[in-house]
């Protein structure tokens, strides 16, 4: 038998997930492993690198290759993508000197953000490295390391992300893909996608950054050593990886100018993709994983997690009854808002419990559940929570709108897609149409396609479009649409009416 399968691997902020696929894009098999979101004081996110990935990994790799059956010398190439930005110290073997400080949801860096671009300059900073730092970048989380604890500075030897940790212990090479690396603020120059001498002076020399590459290059092939601790092939071809929403965008199709994807995880992240770079919108923008192609992306904060939040706290008898019967409580609660009007009876909630990234860029914004009365019920509180998250992802949407992008028909993909509820409150509130594809099982799946990429199995951002199968459509509700216009009014309100009291607490 050839080498006709591929493997991808993605870590996401409370479990990672792989697939084996082959290359017709069929899926072989499937396997997840959970682990927790270390929160070891308000603002902090971080993960543990070996406790949590690399053991998710070779648990992972082990359950694929005795579901599927596959020799591992049968696996042609291997791709991987995590949570950005996860910055990892790492000693000369890879060796993490403290927990993996994560995404935008951990806000310890507000200080060092905003320090670096008085230092730098916003005007400086935004035509060097194309924004201005905030708790999302790269630079901030770096800086955080080096002012608070210098004796892990010290040891640093490499900075890696979350996938490039992964690669590095497949490989031995430290590399970040350009993607990714647009994130690098203020370190990289986004006019070249490399690292900049002087941007660098301000957080640590650019030998410790990994190298900026594309995310479909072959950075290596699997060492003896990982060979030996993973089960999987020496020599087996590694490409570069990405973060999570890129390799995702790829596993529903979404790779050529035009597409759009809202992913539904922990945290919503969109990524509309356009012809050429744009610098006149305040969303985040760069190369994409295929070549040929450009981002316009945004991410809110708290998504999934709030709906983890209001089953966890507000549904214990749910859980309770998944425990006795089986029945899942996620589905049972969710039910309870189907028939919760558009409004939810006056019920309006700032999904702003981790903070909030786009559009509004606050880290000290505070969750709001407003308007409650004895007559409300727990379906009203769901209700609200998903028309609060699409009332934040309308205001993305806006930004998009505002640079000239039609916007109509977005691909869906994610956990929250098997919420029919949640997904028709987006498609009402922003009047989008939304298609959701027959394999959604996210971001491991477009790493395997990346990966076949990378050697070559397919040759353009078509032939992995070919492979897409849409499952169904949601259609905006008109009559809903305009009931919501005046409530986005509302929730955009209480924001602006209640942010000082938010940042007083």
């Amino acid at each position: 038998m050839g080498k006709d399968y591929l493997f991808g691997f993605d870590c996401g902020t409370y479990e990672s997930k792989g697939v084996i696929c082959d290359t017709d894009g069929v899926i072989a098999a499937t396997a997840t492993s959970p682990h927790k979101l270390i929160t070891p004081q308000p603002g902090f996110a971080e993960h543990d690198p070996i406790n949590d990935w690399w053991r998710d990994f070779k648990k992972i790799t082990k359950e694929l290759l005795e579901k599927s059956g596959i020799k591992p010398e049968n696996i042609a190439a291997i791709g991987t993508s995590a949570i950005m930005a996860a910055i990892t110290a790492v000693d000369e073997n890879c060796n993490p000197l403290r927990n993996a400080i994560l995404y935008g949801i951990d806000t310890r860096s507000e200080k060092q953000a905003a320090e670096l671009n008085r230092l730098i300059g916003e005007e400086k900073m935004r035509e060097i490295s194309g924004a201005v730092c905030t708790v999302e970048s790269y630079g901030p989380k770096m800086k955080w390391i080096k002012d608070n604890e210098p004796e892990i500075f010290a040891k640093t030897r490499h900075f890696t992300i979350a996938s490039g940790f992964l690669t590095a212990k497949l490989t031995g090479n430290y590399c970040v893909d350009r993607y990714s690396a647009v994130s690098a603020q203020p370190m990289v120059d986004y006019r070249t996608m490399t690292w900049n001498d002087e941007m660098c002076s301000y957080v640590c020399p650019k030998e410790m950054l990994p190298e900026i590459v594309g995310t479909t290059d072959v950075i290596g092939q699997v060492t003896k050593e990982a060979a030996a601790e993973t089960g999987l092939a020496f020599g087996t071809p590694v490409i570069a990886g990405t973060t999570d929403a890129g390799a995702e965008a790829v596993s529903v199709g979404v790779v050529e100018p035009g597409d759009i994807m809202i992913m539904y995880g922990s945290t919503i992240f969109m990524i509309m993709l356009t012809p050429s770079l744009r610098k006149d919108t305040p969303l985040w923008s760069g190369p994409f994983v295929l070549d040929g192609a450009f981002t316009l992306a945004c991410g809110m904060a708290t998504t999934g997690s709030l709906t983890r939040w209001l089953r966890d706290n507000f549904a214990k008898d749910l859980l309770e009854k998944e425990e006795k019967t089986g029945a899942i409580a996620y589905d049972e609660l969710f039910n309870e808002a189907e028939h919760i009007p558009a409004g939810s009876d006056g019920v309006i909630v700032l999904p702003y419990f981790l903070g909030e990234r786009m559009p509004i860029m606050d880290p000290q914004a505070k969750g709001v559940i407003f308007g409650l009365n004895l007559r409300h019920t727990r379906g009203h509180i769901v209700k609200a929570a998903f028309e609060g998250i699409s009332c934040g992802i309308d205001q993305n949407l806006d930004y998009a709108r505002a640079s000239g992008l039609t916007l109509e028909t977005a691909t869906a993909v994610g956990g929250g897609t098997k919420s029919p509820v949640w997904l028709q409150t987006v498609s009402d509130v922003c009047n989008i149409t939304q298609r959701v594809p027959e394999v959604t099982i996210g971001a491991s799946y477009g790493d395997a396609l990346l990966a076949g990429y990378g050697i070559g199995v397919f040759k353009s951002a078509s032939d992995i479009k070919k492979l897409i199968k849409i499952k169904y459509h949601t259609e905006p509700n008109m009559e809903n649409y305009k009931k919501y216009e005046s409530l986005k009014g509302h929730f955009a309100s209480i924001y602006e009416k209640t942010k000082d009291i938010m940042h007083a607490l």
